[in-house]
């Protein structure tokens, strides 16, 4: 799986910010970035399968885990680390 991650991180090597839309790919680039994203999420289905692990559920929890972290409120904009949202009591 590092492999095929590797293979979608060379499609924004280079590339700086990514617009929503990847307005500045060309239409080959856009497929091309369709088809590793679905190499990674198979292997990642695949993985989770072998693993156990019910991807739903821990996507939830993560989620929600993330929230309390990362309070919108606060957090939104920012890049701190998670504890400069933290209550300092």
């Amino acid at each position: 799986m590092v492999g095929e991650v590797g293979e979608l991180a060379e499609c924004f090597q280079w590339k700086g910010e990514v617009a929503r839309g990847l307005p500045e790919f060309s239409a080959k680039e856009k497929v091309h970035v369709g088809e590793e994203m679905s190499d990674v999420f198979v292997y990642l289905v695949r993985l989770a399968d072998v693993c156990g692990v019910d991807l739903e559920s821990a996507i939830t929890r993560k989620i929600d885990l993330n929230a309390k972290k990362y309070p919108a409120d606060k957090a939104r904009g920012s890049s701190a680390k998670y504890t400069a949202y933290q209550n300092k009591d």
